[in-house]
């Protein structure tokens, strides 16, 4: 690579992250391609030359996070994680990684999903619902086999989600914690929401304890019945 090609590169780079915290900062309507020029220190006909349009700087910003929630919410699990224990924590463990690699990037589609081109919308949309529908099914499988709680599961997978999303917004990678390390917590963090006690022991229960074992017990039941 040429001198003139890695300035190239870095100016190019340089303007991602100004147009990064000036949409995270002030959103997409309140940032200009002037506001841009300006932080970077370039003018707008050389800001031009990178990007045509602060549409075209988004779209370049959010595509990386937005294709990447896609590729993992339609990916197979293996077969050595169709316990629903296992499938649950490695649906944590990649989504968080995915937030905790890319806070910036997630920050911005977050909040400026409404002026993304179209398609990528639409990819944003479909990977939210596929990956909230992932959470779900194992959550849901953990119930149907005793091994979690009974709950909602809905509610307890967008609970786990917005955890592992939350992290865009407080991570830094100069942390004490490392990304894998945080992600690793968090994975134990939500099995331990949703595990069913192992123990069960009724005589150590109290009276309410007990019932609410009953009910969940009924609640089950009802679930097998209906099914």
């Amino acid at each position: 690579m040429s001198k003139a090609q890695t300035k190239s590169d870095a100016l190019r780079e340089n303007i991602l992250e100004v147009a990064t915290r000036l949409f995270i900062e002030r959103g997409f309507d309140g940032t200009s391609f002037n506001d841009i020029a300006d932080v970077v220190g370039v003018t707008r006909p050389a800001l031009y030359y990178y990007f045509k349009s602060k549409e075209a700087i988004l779209e370049v910003l959010t595509a990386v996070v937005t294709r990447a929630a896609g590729e993992l919410a339609s990916e197979a699990l293996p077969d050595d994680l169709r316990q629903p224990s296992a499938m649950l924590r490695h649906l944590v463990l990649r989504h968080a990684h995915l937030i905790l690699t890319h806070p910036l990037q997630f920050r911005v589609v977050e909040r400026n999903e409404d002026n993304l081109p179209p398609e990528q919308r639409q990819l944003a949309e479909q990977s939210r619902r596929a990956v909230l529908e992932q959470f779900r099914h194992a959550i849901e499988l953990g119930i149907e086999r005793g091994q979690f709680r009974v709950m909602d599961a809905k509610v307890a997978a967008f609970s786990i989600i917005g955890m592992c999303n939350w992290t865009a917004w407080w991570f830094t990678p100069s942390g004490a914690r490392n990304a894998e390390e945080i992600a690793a917590q968090i994975a134990d963090m939500a099995l331990r929401s949703v595990e069913q006690d192992s123990t069960r022991q009724l005589g150590e229960q109290s009276a309410a304890g007990v019932l609410k074992l009953l009910r969940d017990d009924l609640d089950l039941l009802e679930r097998h019945i209906k099914r």
